[in-house]
């Protein structure tokens, strides 16, 4: 038998012997990593999403908490995983569009990523204290302006969206507002009820309750419309500034390398999940929109918020070691 024959003999048996594997997948559980804290918004919406990926695979998809260094830790270690399908991350927008911005040293890269789909869009609000005397932007930035240097605003760290929207909030309105980070969003969400700090924004689900229970008041919402769960709400840009179009995300992404048959089911996966009735309902009721894309948007959106945030953060002059 010739060399060349028995190579293909060799690589059809390889070929029947790979193909059937990956086309199989899942053939186990799947670990979701999140690289957040429990309790706050990204995992609650992982953990809806996972339910209902595990219906839609027949396996049972995980959420593993992995929070610390602002998704840093968590994407680490879903890159040291096997790039077989079986370790997915739960991203945010920021951990793919700000901390490059923000870190020079970071510990992944974008690159070292494969976008599968979007899971879920939100807003932000803008929350104060129920009594401020401010009701609306305008009042807030005459406010700001009238005592300056005594107007703060908490995040729930550097870097973090509520960091960057008090930057933009600072840039457009030409205010002197202090920023106050803080390990987490429930710590600074307290502190704004109690008077501690003047304003926070972050995403709807964190204080919508509050406002309800009228310990909050929402100022504005960093969308292009109005939100359902915050409908009297209006638009920073109703209010005279622009910037905070922008709608932060959670995706799904896998370790560069995995199979491009696995990406495939999961994209398909995501597009069946976020248009069923009960998934869209639950995350209304926290203030989401459950949306899917391709990988190429997913991408291409990445690259677009990615030139935006460098923007700010430059213009900020905001450097975190």
């Amino acid at each position: 038998m010739s060399r060349s024959v028995l190579g293909l003999l060799v690589a059809g048996f390889y070929a029947v012997a790979v193909t059937p594997a990956v086309a199989a997948w899942p053939e186990k559980p799947v670990r979701l990593i999140v690289p957040f804290a429990p309790g706050g918004s990204a995992s609650s919406s992982a953990r809806l999403t996972a339910n209902k990926l595990s219906e839609v695979l027949g396996q049972q998809v995980i959420v593993e908490n992995m929070g610390g260094a602002n998704g840093s830790i968590g994407a680490s270690a879903a890159l040291r995983a096997p790039a077989d399908g079986y370790t997915l991350f739960y991203s945010s927008a920021g951990i793919m569009t700000v901390n490059p911005s923000l870190y020079p040293n970071l510990s992944y890269a974008v690159k070292d990523f494969k976008p599968i789909s979007l899971t879920s869009t939100f807003a932000s609000l803008l929350y104060v204290k129920h009594d401020f005397p401010a009701k609306t932007i305008p009042e807030l930035v005459a406010y700001a302006k009238a005592n300056p240097g005594k107007v703060t605003y908490g995040s729930a760290g550097q870097g973090s969206s509520g960091h960057l929207w008090g930057e933009v909030l600072k840039a457009q309105s030409q205010t002197d507002v202090r920023h106050i980070p803080y390990k987490g969003t429930s710590p600074a969400l307290t502190d704004v009820m109690g008077g501690q700090i003047t304003f926070l924004v972050d995403a709807a689900v964190t204080g919508i309750q509050q406002v309800k229970a009228g310990k909050l008041r929402a100022l504005a919402a960093t969308s292009t419309s109005r939100i359902p769960v915050a409908a009297d709400v209006p638009t920073f840009k109703e209010q005279g500034l622009s910037g905070f179009e922008t709608l932060s995300w959670y995706g799904i992404f896998a370790p560069a390398g995995t199979p491009d048959a696995v990406v495939k089911t999961l994209q398909q996966a995501a597009a069946r999940i976020t248009s069923m009735p009960d998934y869209k309902e639950q995350f209304q009721s926290q203030g989401m929109s459950a949306v899917s894309s391709t990988p190429e948007e997913l991408a291409r959106q990445i690259q677009e918020e990615d030139s935006y945030w460098k923007k700010i953060i430059r213009g900020a002059n905001i450097v975190i070691e």
